[in-house]
């Protein structure tokens, strides 16, 4: 049975010659991994909706061991942050974070609705405070799921060094996009 969902991509890559899998954060499944047959033909009618830092309705239907299958978009219009250059490598930490941090198929709407919120913060900043955005919701991401933390950074560069150390530790995963930041920050 096909279902709804409002969704964000954490991660893509790709399935085969023409399909793609998506790691998925959805509101009313959590974390989910599905593939899109067909995805990374020139001609797919999905490619527009299925791309970083966008929020869209997608139709989704129950596959084979635990991978849903992408069966399309919905009417709803895809919101997608506008990300520049710039702005990007914060994205992808975040969207990392999430998916280092939260276990498949629990459903969890203020995950969703945090990972929106800051996916909107960051397109809207113009005034170089996307570290001081990525480290607002780093650290309400990591007290929502009941690690609080208790840091006094006195810099917004030791606040994300010590939110990075906190995931690492709990996730027990290192952050891949860390140096990426780590390059902007030290600019």
């Amino acid at each position: 049975m096909t279902y709804l969902t409002p969704a964000i991509i954490l991660k893509k890559y790709d399935s085969g010659d023409y399909d793609r899998q998506y790691l998925l954060y959805t509101a009313s499944g959590g974390k989910v991994t599905a593939i899109a047959k067909g995805a990374k033909k020139i001609t797919s009618k999905l490619n527009p909706h299925l791309d970083y830092f966008s929020v869209c309705e997608l139709m989704l239907a129950p596959g084979v061991s635990g991978i849903e299958r992408l069966a399309g978009a919905g009417s709803m219009i895809c919101r997608r942050a506008k990300i520049s250059d710039g702005k990007q490598f914060y994205g992808y930490y975040f969207l990392e974070a999430v998916d280092k941090l939260t276990i498949a198929k629990v459903k969890d709407e203020y995950i969703f609705a945090l990972a929106d919120q800051f996916l909107a913060s960051l397109g809207e900043e113009e005034n170089d405070k996307f570290l001081l955005i990525l480290n607002k919701y780093l650290f309400e991401l990591l007290k929502h799921l009941g690690y609080g933390p208790h840091l006094k950074a006195k810099t917004q560069r030791q606040l994300f060094l010590d939110l990075n150390k906190l995931i690492e530790q709990v996730s027990e995963k290192k952050m891949n996009s860390f140096n990426s930041v780590i390059e902007i920050v030290n600019c």
